[in-house]
């Protein structure tokens, strides 16, 4: 149930010096919106998270999942878990419903297929823990956190250029199906949206409305609720108002590292991301020389992601917990399978106040089922039918566990007050992203905005070869006598979009949006 605050809302309170970093101006808009209102990092990033389902389309949704990382001045971080659920599925129900699985082929890096309609949704968790944020460290009134997301919904947005990217390759295989979500996303029935086009989702304004006074509750016990499972469950899907009615956003403490000088706080099991994050910070920190040519330091990289991939075969199928991942983030064993092995959708947004508070959401609604909740405006995850969540084999878990995650938002301070926000989308990209962001800031010094945009790579497995796939601008001469090579002729949203904002030691914001997935940012101005 929503808590309501005492603390908010009474008198005129003065505007929060505030950076925001993510992939919309809407969604930026939206947290200045609330730092101008005196709302603290929380509330700006919650409310700019819950505008992001309007301006991120797809991107993510309130049928989709998040985690939010929250460092506060002079206090440990702490990790909120919205990952999406497992639902209960009769063994009746199981068989009977892969009539509603249906498999989509999409042409996104070098091809992918996944699984989506109404049996490929899962349980979500965005709003539940959006709401736990704010009641354990918002200030504003809820209806006030929400009101920004409510005005866009009501108002309507334009098309981004991820929407449009993303409907180019899968809309027609994967969101043109239901007749919601085409009338939605293919406004005169056979033609996607376009960057620029006007967009307004039907019916979201109304339900956020819902939302800003019942709380999550509505969706989660309430008449969204009912909505959602009578959509899904009338199709052969698995989710039941007793799945929602269940859903808790979990509390946890982050991995915890150091590395050259720096705290790191990244997602904790069952999310798989920020150990495989951890991982590869603590194997390039062992094993990195102040000597090394950037040719060496890239082959470097490629190795590490590439010793990354095995171990995260190798564990896949195993119960993912605290203990498995201080296991593989212990530098010694680390480096044993290292040498022994060399003999989906996202969005992310990074807020940083003037009192030295960093929050980190990374949100996703997975691939996207193709289903919108009829009535609502809200689209589904697909997260039941994505094979790296389910690397155990689908509905392998059970009933009300966490999927696997990839996502892992990150902070990052050091003890003289400097402090960043920092996170990527990009599936299996956002561990390799906050791996190169890192080595750019920790290792080689380069400023927010040089970490940014400085060119990338990704290894990955394309038909039983590893291939390194990179950015024009590395020194790849090593990395290609061991690897095959694909070059990309320009920065690509491929590589995902490492979102920034932090403070530096002198109390000075800062906030940087990679423009390789549009990207807005905004900071107060300073003296």
């Amino acid at each position: 149930m929503m808590k309501k605050r005492e603390d908010g809302g009474i008198g005129m309170k003065a505007s929060t010096a505030v950076a925001i970093a993510s992939e919309a101006p809407d969604t930026v808009a939206a947290g200045r919106q609330l730092a101008e209102a005196g709302g603290n990092a929380v509330d700006i990033a919650v409310g700019a998270a819950l505008a992001a389902t309007v301006s991120e389309a797809l991107m993510c949704s309130l049928g989709g999942s998040a985690f939010i990382q929250v460092k506060l001045p002079q206090q440990q971080p702490e990790l909120i878990d919205g990952a999406d659920a497992m639902p209960h599925i009769p063994e009746a129900a199981l068989h009977s419903g892969q009539k509603a699985w249906q498999e989509a082929c999409i042409p996104y890096g070098d091809g992918i297929s996944i699984n989506v309609g109404h049996a490929s949704v899962a349980v979500p968790g965005m709003l539940r823990a959006l709401e736990l944020a704010w009641q354990r460290h918002g200030s504003l009134p809820w209806a006030e956190v929400l009101a920004p997301a409510v005005a866009l919904a009501r108002s309507g947005t334009t098309a981004s250029q991820t929407l449009d990217m993303w409907l180019g390759m899968a809309g027609r295989a994967v969101f043109h199906q239901q007749r919601e979500s085409r009338e939605t996303f293919f406004p005169d029935g056979s033609t996607p949206l376009r960057q620029g086009d006007f967009y307004k989702p039907p019916h979201l304004d109304q339900s956020l409305e819902l939302i800003a006074r019942e709380g999550a509750d509505a969706l989660y016990c309430g008449d969204l609720g009912a909505a959602f499972s009578k959509e899904i469950l009338g199709n052969n899907g698995y989710v039941t108002r007793q799945d929602l009615a269940a859903y808790r956003a979990e509390v946890r403490q982050p991995l915890l590292l150091q590395s050259h000088g720096y705290h790191l706080a990244l997602n904790p099991p069952p999310s798989i991301g920020g150990a495989m994050a951890g991982s590869m910070v603590n194997l390039y920190d062992d094993l990195w020389r102040q000597d090394m040519s950037e040719a060496e330091r890239i082959l470097l990289v490629a190795r590490i992601q590439r010793t990354m991939f095995d171990l995260r075969h190798r564990e896949g199928s195993a119960q993912w917990n605290d203990e498995r991942a201080a296991h593989i983030l212990e530098a010694d064993w680390l480096r044993r399978f290292f040498h022994k092995t060399f003999s989906p959708n996202t969005m992310h947004m990074s807020v940083a106040t003037g009192d030295g508070a960093v929050v980190a959401i990374t949100m996703s609604n997975g691939y996207g089922s193709g289903i919108s909740i009829p009535g609502t405006g809200i689209p589904t995850n697909n997260s039941l039918g994505e094979p790296e969540l389910n690397p155990a084999g689908y509905f392998r878990i059970p009933a009300g566990g966490r999927l696997v995650s990839n996502m892992s938002p990150t902070v990052v301070w050091q003890d003289n007050g400097m402090a960043l926000a920092m996170g990527s989308p990009g599936a299996s990209r956002i561990t390799t992203t906050i791996l190169q962001g890192w080595i750019r800031l920790g290792f080689e010094g380069m400023s927010f905005e040089d970490m940014v945009r400085a060119p990338r790579l990704h290894v990955e497995r394309i038909n039983d070869e590893f291939v390194v796939q990179h950015e024009p601008g590395l020194d790849v001469s090593l990395a290609a006598r061991h690897f095959r090579l694909r070059a990309f002729d320009q920065p690509d949203m491929y590589f995902g979009a490492l979102n920034v904002a932090g403070s530096d030691a002198d109390g000075r914001l800062h906030a940087l949006a990679d423009t390789r997935r549009h990207g807005a940012q905004f900071v107060s101005e300073q003296a």
